[in-house]
């Protein structure tokens, strides 16, 4: 009984955790903006490091890996089931995502996944991260985060020890493409083909055009297929 009620107060704890809008915070300490009002109006340290500079984008993303490792150790240290553990994880990314202190906003929560896959396995994060990196200097990130994901859960279900960081990527699916398809007005003012090409953009491209390649022997590749510089 006392148990569950540990993991009761821990894991509403982890999603006021991760709602903790560092980006937010980092943004208004920096340059005194709305991280809500600039670049892609999100509360993310990829955000941050582009629309408002390095230092900042760095340290967004540091606190916010730090939100998602900081539930997934206390978990550990109380003895919870690997299986809450993971779901201490799921829940920091969702308060991330919506978080209740910046009125049900936030950004796409990979920091924080990243940093909760790191409480379980430092070695795992290591070999999904290959996938993420590589397509981020060949095409881009939102490419290769769904192949790191893809390959974290195969990983995860397949190798014993991993399968709770198995199950927290799995999960973690539904609130990081959800955040994907947001704001979610221009889809459901669209129509049609329009409406399906959004939708489609944004899962996978994470914005509404198809971006060009990076490297340049494949930039010849964008006229071929239509993909605007």
């Amino acid at each position: 009984m006392q148990q569950a009620i540990i993991a009761i107060i821990i894991l509403a704890g982890s999603y006021l955790v991760g709602a903790i809008p560092f980006s937010y915070l980092v943004t208004k300490i920096f340059s005194k903006k709305n991280v809500f009002e600039v670049g892609w109006k999100k509360s993310s340290a990829s955000n941050v490091m582009k629309n408002v500079g390095k230092v900042p984008g760095i340290l967004a993303f540091l606190l916010d890996g730090a939100k998602g490792f900081l539930v997934v150790y206390i978990a550990k240290q109380y003895g919870l089931d690997p299986y809450v553990q993971s779901i201490a994880g799921v829940l920091a990314i969702f308060g991330h995502n919506w978080s209740i202190f910046v009125g049900g906003r936030g950004g796409r929560g990979l920091a924080t996944l990243a940093g909760a896959v790191l409480a379980f396995s430092w070695q795992l994060l290591a070999i999904i991260l290959i996938p993420c990196i590589l397509f981020t200097f060949i095409w881009t990130a939102a490419v290769g985060t769904i192949l790191s994901l893809i390959t974290g859960i195969f990983l995860g279900f397949t190798v014993l020890p991993w399968q709770p960081a198995g199950l927290l990527l799995m999960l973690s699916l539904l609130p990081v493409f959800a955040k994907r398809l947001s704001p979610l007005k221009e889809i459901q003012s669209a129509e049609g083909d329009k409406k399906r090409e959004l939708i489609e953009n944004r899962l996978f491209f994470d914005q509404d055009g198809i971006p060009p390649f990076r490297i340049k022997g494949l930039k010849k590749l964008n006229k071929k297929g239509n993909i605007q510089e």
